[in-house]
């Protein structure tokens, strides 16, 4: 009986190492590396088999992608990356933050982050006047929760004081 819990420790250690891994194998572009360690170092709260406490972002990401731009009053590289993570590791709903990145002087630098932003699968990501605008998967009208097919548009705000996501106008 040891050695077969001894083998589902070892399996799951290797599982959540394996996904760490592949999240910031994903991230592509120059802001890839400040982005790496930022989930590596940056703590959020999680739900774990031992109750509620701080665990790095990488540990609770189970994607990521990453996509660079100019906004088109500041022509200072930006770059946004969308994380799905898992908050509560005992259950099966995955959330999404969105962390927005800023370069000077050849060093990539957080501006801030959206925890709970919606819109999975980012796409068509658009940096507009202080605003970055994507489509996102939701759930269609008739869709079941795990296979959702409908999409829509949502923002995220930009200011020095940080990052706030919304539903974008049409």
């Amino acid at each position: 009986m040891r050695r077969i819990l001894f083998s589902f420790a070892a399996l799951a250690s290797f599982v959540t190492a394996a996904a760490a891994q592949d999240v910031t194998a994903s991230l592509k572009g120059p802001a890839a590396e400040s982005v790496a360690r930022y989930l590596k170092q940056t703590r959020i709260a999680c739900y774990t088999q031992q109750g509620e406490q701080k665990c790095p972002i990488i540990d609770t990401a189970t994607n990521a992608s990453l996509f660079h731009g100019s906004f088109s009053n500041d022509p200072t590289p930006y770059a946004v990356a969308f994380v799905g993570y898992q908050y509560d590791q005992t259950g099966n709903a995955v959330n999404q933050m969105a962390i927005v990145f800023k370069e000077a002087g050849g060093r990539w630098t957080p501006v801030g982050r959206a925890d709970e932003t919606v819109g999975m699968e980012p796409r068509q990501v658009q940096f507009g006047q202080g605003v970055i605008t994507y489509t996102g998967t939701v759930l269609g009208r008739n869709d079941s929760r795990a296979n959702p097919t409908g999409r829509s548009r949502f923002s995220l705000k930009v200011t020095d004081r940080g990052v706030s996501f919304g539903k974008a106008g049409r």
